[in-house]
């Protein structure tokens, strides 16, 4: 899932994303991972793992997403990886 979020990040060219329209391009990306509704839940535990990375902003009435594109995506998921394994240890 963060490829598939990096990748809509780059195919949209913008620092920021609003979070109804990247759940729903998340959504369209990959609909056999996680339903549509499901998908804000998974951005905001991604933006809660990896703060450095994705950040969630609340301005005004909305919500954005902004996303470090330049962090290399193999050490991103690295640590996904390695929550992960420490989580299915506990």
């Amino acid at each position: 899932m963060a490829r598939v979020l990096r990748g809509v990040f780059v195919a949209e060219k913008k620092p920021a994303l609003g979070m109804e329209l990247l759940c729903a391009r998340l959504a369209d990306s990959c609909p056999e991972l996680v339903a549509p509704g499901e998908m804000e839940k998974h951005v905001r535990l991604l933006a809660e793992l990896l703060p450095d990375w994705v950040g969630v902003h609340a301005l005004r009435t909305d919500t954005y997403v902004k996303l470090d594109k330049e962090k290399d995506l193999g050490l991103v998921t690295e640590r996904l990886n390695k929550a992960a394994k420490e989580a299915g240890a506990l």
